[in-house]
């Protein structure tokens, strides 16, 4: 009866859950379902009877979709076991049907309706991975210290440039695979190029202070390595606690990915991701502040800035 869902598909049978174990751990099978053996018998004494499904969380998309095909496949059995006893109380088959089961949920997503787990998967891996890589690439155009603001702001241009190319590939390549876009596109381009700007400033900002390669790489990874988790796909914002909603607003790619799925999924209007991108714009302060500052200590260690403490000394000595 299992078999009958188009979802789910039983590949073995095994005596006991110690021996299911292993091959569950191991990903050689996706869930698995504990079935008593007097499931039937209990069902037609009208005991309860309790099916067991263990699913591995790191798939979390294909544990829900097997979770609700299985529901669908007990009910179904409920369904036929009380139809059978009502068939014989009221002797009239529809109305026997009708109170056996009368709400039948039928569940279609909107999006992502095979339940892909590529789709629910590479739409945040590849941002992800364009954001860290974004930032790795900063760091090194900022390895040798700027010697004037402009060579500041050209290497941030250059960055952005070359990985906001980068982000239009990814979208592309999205599209090609087939995934939903109901939105606009060219606010998902404007949004990618602006999401790799706001992560290129903070960059800039940490280096301008640090100025540490090693320090700076080090503070990168902290800041954006969570970020698999807190850009609110796999654990809804709504569910995290203070601390987790505090880093998740603080990361550029949480905002861009409300602004994938706004569009890409829902079709989002225009206005609403324009707000979205507007949210964004706070992030572009970290370039400001670290042009600032690397303007500041070209200033202190410029020669002129150095001979005026020794002509105020010779001031105040005469």
């Amino acid at each position: 009866m299992i078999d009958s869902s188009a979802v789910v598909r039983i590949e073995r049978v095994y005596p006991s859950v110690q021996a299911a174990k292993q091959d569950l751990a191991t990903n050689a099978i996706y869930a698995l379902v504990v079935i008593p053996h007097s499931y039937e018998a209990n069902l037609k004494r009208s005991i309860n009877a309790q099916i067991t499904l263990y699913y591995n969380a790191q798939f979390v998309l294909i544990g829900k979709s097997i979770a609700s095909a299985l529901m669908q496949v007990v009910g179904t059995l409920n369904a036929k076991q009380w139809s059978a006893k009502n068939l014989v109380k009221d002797e009239n088959l529809e109305l026997a049907i009708g109170k056996s089961m009368p709400i039948f949920s039928q569940i279609t997503p909107l999006y992502n309706a095979s339940s892909n787990y590529a789709q629910f998967m590479l739409t945040l891996l590849l941002p992800c991975m364009l954001q860290i890589l974004s930032a790795l690439a900063m760091l090194h155009l900022l390895k040798n210290r700027p010697t004037s603001v402009s060579s500041v702001l050209v290497r941030y241009g250059f960055n952005t440039l070359v990985f906001g190319f980068w982000g239009v590939c990814m979208l592309t390549l999205l599209q090609n695979l087939g995934y939903e876009l109901r939105g606009s596109n060219f606010l998902l381009i404007v949004g990618t190029t602006l999401l790799v700007a706001c992560v290129n400033a903070v960059v800039v900002f940490v280096q301008s202070i640090l100025l540490d390669m090693k320090k700076a790489l080090g503070f990168m990874a902290i800041y954006t390595a969570p970020s698999l988790a807190f850009a609110g796909v796999t654990y809804p914002q709504a569910s995290m606690n203070f601390f987790a909603l505090f880093w998740s607003k603080f990361l550029p790619i949480s905002y861009y990915m409300e602004l994938y799925i706004q569009q890409a999924n829902y079709g989002g209007s225009v206005g609403f991701g324009l707000g979205i991108m507007g949210e964004m714009l706070w992030f572009l302060l970290f370039l400001a502040l670290g042009v600032l500052i690397y303007h500041l200590r070209l200033l202190s260690s410029s020669p002129l800035a150095k001979s005026l403490p020794k002509a105020l000394r010779k001031r105040s000595a005469v």
